[in-house]
């Protein structure tokens, strides 16, 4: 089933959709919240999903690009959710491949993906997590410049 899900940015009409797959990351966050931070227009984060062929999102990603003091050209991932009872993998591998396209466009040599965590939430409006180097997994991007 890899390679079934459209694996996009988030749109307008799909942030209550998605509100299920954050809430399980983050149990304390609400609707609201999620709300106005997925259609705040002038967040720093960019939120990518997967939706399989019914329409249902069973992935989300929130990352952030921006350039590391140290590393140059950053993809910083605060989030990675991947639900699906019958193809969890799929859904990964669909976001991983959606992450590296992103970071290849964006000219990103790394992506770093935060160790998952319901403070993330909060951590990822703290400037300076995004500066540090002793947190997450750093990965290469596939076909990048080095």
């Amino acid at each position: 089933m890899a390679g079934t899900y459209d694996v996009a940015l988030l749109r307008s009409d799909q942030i209550e959709r998605a509100y299920p797959l954050i809430q399980a990351a983050v149990p304390a966050l609400d609707l609201a919240s999620w709300h106005r931070m997925a259609s705040d227009a002038l967040r720093r984060e960019q939120i990518l999903v997967a939706v399989n062929p019914r329409g249902y999102i069973q992935g989300l990603s929130i990352f952030r690009h921006f350039k590391h003091p140290i590393l140059g050209a950053l993809l910083d991932v605060i989030f990675l959710c991947a639900t699906s009872a019958a193809d969890e993998r799929g859904v990964a591998e669909g976001l991983f491949a959606g992450i590296n396209l992103m970071a290849r466009e964006l000219k990103c040599a790394r992506v770093r993906f935060w160790n998952q965590g319901p403070d993330n939430w909060q951590r990822m409006r703290d400037e300076t997590q995004f500066n540090r180097l002793d947190h997450g997994l750093m990965v290469w991007v596939a076909n990048a410049a080095r």
